[in-house]
């Protein structure tokens, strides 16, 4: 049960973008989170960008474990991905109309 939460999409915008029932739920926990969702806030619809980009990653690395890289950034104190900018991850986005802004 507990993997269908965080893996398992809830549902599929037309693109295949998705998060995950535990995904939301982070969100929804935040103060004003469910107001939020309700309302598809630009917070919650950039929060929900950013979800659908790590599982696009995280499908990849699970097909592909060399396709890219989920790390923990210790000076950044988050979340630091990388992946070559002529492989699978950069054409899974260009099929799917996500547009990653490399910062």
């Amino acid at each position: 049960m507990l993997d269908d939460e965080f893996r398992k999409p809830l549902g599929q915008d037309p693109n295949g973008l998705y998060i995950t029932k535990a995904q939301l739920q982070f969100f929804l926990n935040r103060p004003k989170g469910a107001k939020e969702f309700i309302e598809r806030t630009s917070n919650f619809l950039s929060y929900f960008y950013k979800c659908a980009v790590y599982n696009i990653i995280w499908d990849l690395m699970d097909k592909d474990p060399a396709c890219a890289k989920i790390y923990w950034d210790p000076k950044q104190e988050k979340v630091a991905i990388s992946f070559p900018l002529n492989g699978k991850v950069v054409q899974e986005f260009k099929d799917k109309n996500v547009e990653y802004l490399l910062q």
